[in-house]
């Protein structure tokens, strides 16, 4: 990584050059969420006011206005909790009781389409707000959605992957990236579904080891690394054999932030990135002042 690049006046120019005005609902929420992850790492409140000025853009009578039914409206439900709107964040788990579900029992989107990049978008939310405010009630629901999301889609999407699909390991991406999300913030006391979990995010992870070079999306790839050094750092899988690959695609994009400007998707997928490659994976630094549960 190049020793000169600030993480804090790249991220001040980026609000300034490119901005969050008109940005697509998805990146944008990317984006904050970024920083809310960023925050939590460096134990600092540095763009909590950039965060909250966004939020009150898009919250409407207490609650995200994004659109009905629109699963990105989760997204800005974990972005609520980085900055303790936590009431905010439990209006809009009152969504997880309406939103559309496929045959098979797991969320989708007002379009009606079937994606693993739902555990991205909505399930780590879903398992957050349960964590947090929600009692736990609806545990077996999320696992329920995990094991019928893996069913019905993974080995579809893992076989367009090796064959060379860009959207295909995008949606792995988003998917291993939301199942490590989800084991992050859940009560691993529930070890049969923090274990299924992980064995999710392993399969994902493993998928994507022998995909990810067949994309050339910036993105894609930096948010591929975020799960993987996450789940290194939280001892999911073995550092020694996971983290080098994470670390050069990382050091890689760092070279490319620092000389160009980048698209808000890319630039969010660095900051989420950098949020975990910042972070201490020689022991488990996730307890519950990092977003973690159990864990000290």
């Amino acid at each position: 990584m190049n020793k000169s690049f600030e993480i804090k006046g790249y991220i001040n120019n980026v609000l300034k050059e490119i901005g969050l005005e008109g940005a697509d609902t998805f990146d944008k929420a990317l984006f904050l969420n970024a920083l809310g992850k960023l925050e939590a790492a460096e134990h600092s409140d540095e763009y909590k006011d950039v965060i909250t000025e966004e939020l009150d853009k898009v919250i409407k009578d207490n609650n995200i206005s994004i659109g009905q039914n629109d699963l990105v409206n989760f997204m800005y439900g974990n972005v609520c909790y980085s900055v303790g709107k936590n009431d905010i964040a439990v209006n809009i788990a009152k969504q997880t009781e309406t939103q559309p579900r496929t045959e098979s029992g797991y969320f989708t989107g007002a379009e009606g389409g079937k994606c693993l990049c739902v555990a991205f978008k909505a399930l780590s939310f879903y398992m957050n707000y349960e964590t947090k405010d929600g009692g736990k009630e609806h545990y077996n629901d999320i696992i329920a959605q995990y094991n019928a999301l893996y069913a019905d889609c993974f080995e579809d999407v893992s076989k367009a992957a090796h064959d060379g699909d860009a959207k295909a390991v995008r949606a792995l991406a988003l998917f291993a990236a939301g199942a490590v999300d989800t084991l992050e913030v859940m009560d691993q006391a529930l070890y049969e579904i923090f274990a299924r979990i992980r064995e999710i995010y392993k399969a994902a992870v493993a998928a994507l080891n022998e995909t990810i070079d067949s994309t050339d999306s910036e993105a894609v790839k930096l948010i591929y690394a975020y799960a993987v050094l996450k789940g290194c750092r939280m001892k999911l899988i073995q550092t020694e054999k996971y983290a080098a690959k994470a670390e050069e695609i990382f050091g890689k994009a760092t070279d490319k932030h620092v000389a160009d400007k980048n698209s808000l998707a890319d630039t969010a997928a660095y900051i989420t990135a950098y949020s975990e490659y910042m972070r201490n994976r020689d022991y488990q630094d996730y307890g519950r002042s990092n977003g973690g549960v159990l864990w000290s």
